[in-house]
């Protein structure tokens, strides 16, 4: 009830200070349209669990990236290294051998490597869909999709638009500063040829401060900078034929949100305490400082070309085939320890990334008794790693090359102690090379049968068949402590085929009432671990499986000035892949949990009461747990190296999460309009890690933001605040893997755009 209290009292006292309307893709009647089925249709008739989130919303409250997205969708959660998940289930791992349960897709194509994923702009709209998604949309999508809908060229409009925003947040010593520009402009070519170009340009000072003078030629991109551009062309001779050409390109640089890891206690007897009293940093909840003499930097470039032609017979059916090609490359290195000194300065990765894919549909008429959709679909990815993390465990250089270390000693043949007869290239380490492709093959289709005008089955199958290969190089440096075993070549390869299903019905009582029920088999392929603990272990990672069940109700009322939908869900996976820190190897690794269980319901209401007024809540009750999980890695201090997880929470998965938007806009009789409005987003404790250990959960969240502004025909400007108390809510924890290595559990965290206040000025027209 303390919940409901406070997300009641945040409506009431948000009518005062409400945000700009939140507009998604509308039909003619005002209803929001979603493609949650890969085809338009009204949000209020589709069977499944869904959050859609406009582009305007996202730019008005200055969410500008999947992890700020989280404010909006209660349903989706972030930790480190990019990872997310959906109703409690994601893949927390950094790991690029194993693609992610949350999957993504753009435009209709699934992007299966986080490093493929751009910042948001030129949108129609994004949508969080809850659940096993992979039936229609490509690939592993066992706990949810995120898809992603860039805005399209029109045929015979000249238009464009332009928005501009500056931000300010209290971090460390100095204040943050961002700026963010983005544009688009559409132009016709004829009368069925239609062009679209779209760009953004970003910039953030960093979040942290630098503690110690900088080595000469080391370099610390501690901020961020990203752009991204995209050209769309439109040709559509006539009303049966389109093709539609996207490309894009885009650059990340800096670390910021990713790499930049502070100390946030030392467990007893830290390795890192003398380290850091060297560089004047002290562990805390409010550290924003971090050292380092090897640098900070991630130098990230994308590239993408992809394809849609699409032919419409007089008998409703469409034909449709995207090809699509997305690719990137990536160097980065973090100086691991985060101080002054050489405990692991070294954690540097060079990688490639390729996929292609060809996906062939046919669609039914949608509005035939018997509708549905059924397709093939082909997909390849090659990936290239290098990668090494090592150090020299903070000892004296002058140490290193003695007897038994033997760090940079020049080997002599048969010598005996203190002689060096081995010559080792760094106290500790590890070091790989990965060569791993992924091949695809799968037929889909789900069908929708209308018993009567009321009543409709459902029915949907799709059959994959994966083949992934891995070739792995390992530890061809030498470290006096390796991390992992020494591995001249390994080669391996699984096959798996997979039948996954949907099931279901749904009954329209009327246009504004439905019900619905489906039952589900979600699917995510196998993958390698990328790190070799064993000569007779297989790297192989079993393939993960959903059962899953959805009952939900969708209502409008009073003319559809309100709507309510209610969902109720269960999960059952087998074989959950996640990664852990094994304390016996000292290594992180890759493996299969037995079962977790995700159960919960889902609550979205919008009102509107008077013209202008908008009204919105949506909340997740939440229950993820492992169900059996006896090889998990304990926490340093736990006393044991592996146990059994059973009845312990997932990471990034909250008892309750829930968002309240209101929205005003003034009616005058001028063509300027004032609007003004707040936002609200609580998220109950969360754990970011496998491993248990109290230190890696955060209490409640409770962040607040609104925005004021005036608005005409054609402008827009406004300020807006986000996190307006400033509550220091860490975009993830973790357990640092130095002193874990010698049982000490000591804990860093790393913040993000999010995790501060920040004051904004907006600035956009259109024509």
């Amino acid at each position: 009830m303390k919940i409901w209290s406070i997300l009641a009292g945040a409506s009431l006292s948000a009518v005062a200070l409400a945000a700009p309307a939140v507009v998604h893709a509308q039909d003619n009647s005002g209803e929001i349209i979603v493609t949650a089925q890969r085809r338009p249709e009204r949000l209020q008739n589709v069977p499944v669990s869904v959050t859609a989130v406009s582009s305007d919303i996202l730019k008005s409250r200055g969410l500008n990236d999947l992890t700020q997205m989280v404010l909006a969708a209660p349903s989706l959660q972030s930790g480190a290294d990019n990872n997310f998940s959906v109703r409690g289930v994601g893949t927390s791992a950094f790991s690029n051998s194993i693609e992610s349960s949350v999957a993504y897709a753009q435009d209709e194509v699934n992007l299966t490597n986080a490093g493929l994923v751009y910042s948001f702009f030129d949108l129609a709209q994004v949508e969080v869909l809850n659940g096993p998604q992979g039936l229609l949309f490509g690939r592993n999508a066992s706990a949810g999709l995120v898809n992603v809908s860039s805005a399209k060229a029109q045929l015979g409009k000249t238009s464009g638009q332009f928005d501009l925003e500056l931000d300010r947040r209290p971090t460390a010593a100095n204040d943050s500063y961002g700026i963010v520009a983005r544009g688009a402009i559409n132009v016709p070519l004829g009368q069925t040829v239609a062009l679209r170009l779209a760009g953004f340009n970003e910039y953030q000072t960093p979040l942290v401060n630098f503690s110690g003078p900088l080595n000469p030629g080391v370099g610390n991109e501690l901020n961020l900078r990203r752009f991204g551009l995209r050209a769309s062309l439109l040709f559509k001779p006539n009303e049966a034929f389109s093709l539609y050409v996207l490309g894009d390109v885009g650059q990340d640089r800096g670390v910021l949100g990713l790499f930049d890891t502070t100390y946030r206690s030392l467990g007893a007897g830290s390795l890192n305490a003398a380290p850091l009293a060297a560089t004047g940093i002290t562990a805390s909840p409010g550290n924003l400082t971090l050292a380092g003499n090897r640098g900070y930097y991630r130098d990230l470039d994308r590239n993408g070309l992809q394809a849609k032609a699409s032919y419409l017979f007089d008998n409703g059916i469409e034909i449709s085939n995207i090809a699509a090609w997305k690719g990137f490359t990536r160097k980065q290195q973090l100086d691991t320890d985060g101080t002054g000194s050489n405990g692991a300065d070294i954690n540097a990765s060079s990688t490639s990334f390729n996929q292609y894919s060809n996906e062939l549909r046919i669609a039914l008429p949608g509005e035939n008794r018997l509708s549905g959709q059924a397709g093939l679909y082909v997909f390849r990815s090659t990936l290239k790693e290098t990668g090494q993390i090592a150090g020299n465990n903070y000892f004296p250089s002058f140490l290193l090359p003695s007897y038994p270390f033997c760090v940079g000693a020049t080997a002599v043949s048969g010598a005996f102690p203190p002689t060096c007869s081995v010559s080792n290239n760094y106290f500790l380490g590890f070091d790989r090379v990965v060569r791993q492709t992924n091949d695809g093959l799968a037929g889909f289709g789900q069908l929708t049968y209308k018993v009567t005008d009321a009543l409709q089955f459902i029915g949907g199958a799709r059959v994959t068949r994966d083949i992934v290969s891995i070739r792995l190089v390992q530890n061809q440096q030498h470290y006096f402590v390796p991390f992992g075993v020494v591995e001249p070549g390994r080669s391996e390869r699984v096959a798996n085929t997979n039948f996954s299903y949907k099931l279901g019905a749904q009954y329209n009582l009327s246009r504004d009432l439905m019900a619905y029920g489906t039952y589900g088999r979600g699917y995510k392929g196998p993958g390698f671990n990328n790190n070799e603990v064993s000569t007779s272990a297989s790297l192989a990672i079993k393939p993960e499986t959903n059962e899953n069940v959805e009952i939900g109700i969708k209502t409008s009322w009073l003319a559809r000035r309100l709507t309510v939908n209610i969902s109720a869900f269960s999960s059952n996976f087998s074989n959950y892949q996640v990664q852990s820190f094994d304390l016996t190897t000292s290594s992180f690794v890759t493996q299969n949990a037995a079962t977790v269980k995700s159960k919960g319901a889902e609550l979205s209401v919008t009102a509107r009461p008077v013209p202008g007024l908008t009204i919105s809540a949506n909340a997740t009750l939440l229950d993820s747990k492992f169900g059996n999980f006896p090889g998990a890695q304990c926490y340093p201090g736990q006393g044991c190296s592996t146990f059994n997880a059973a009845g312990r929470a997932t990471p990034l998965a909250p008892k309750f999460t829930g968002t309240v938007d209101v929205n005003y806009e003034f009616n005058t009789a001028h063509t300027v309009r004032p609007f003004i409005g707040a936002n609200f987003y609580h998220r109950s404790s969360m754990n970011f890690t496998t491993q248990p250990y109290p230190g890696t959960t955060y209490g409640q969240s409770n962040i607040w933001g609104g925005t004021i502004g005036l608005k005409a025909d054609n402008w827009r400007a406004s300020i807006f605040c986000k996190n307006c108390s400033d509550q220091r809510v860490p975009g993830s924890l973790g357990l640092e893997s130095g002193d874990g290595n010698s049982g000490i559990a000591t804990v860093t965290q790393r913040y993000g755009m999010n995790s501060f206040r920040t004051i904004g000025l907006q600035l956009g027209f259109n024509f």
